[in-house]
């Protein structure tokens, strides 16, 4: 992750936890800022995948070194 999207992704957090200590873990401020995190993270997870068959065999390569 960049700096940038590491800096949102503490922010959010923040949030989250500030939302369920004044609000609680059900209200929709939580589960609101707590779906935010969720979908940051599953972006950043689909950002690191490749389906280029080229850069397995580049990841094979350097495991056989």
């Amino acid at each position: 992750m960049s700096s940038q999207q590491d800096d949102l992704l503490a922010s959010l957090q923040s949030s989250m936890r500030n939302a369920l200590a004044t609000f609680g873990p059900s209200s929709p401020q939580y589960l609101n800022i707590k779906y935010m995190v969720d979908e940051h993270m599953a972006n950043a997870a689909l950002r690191s995948l490749s389906l280029d068959p080229r850069k397995k065999d580049d990841l094979k390569g350097s495991n056989m070194s």
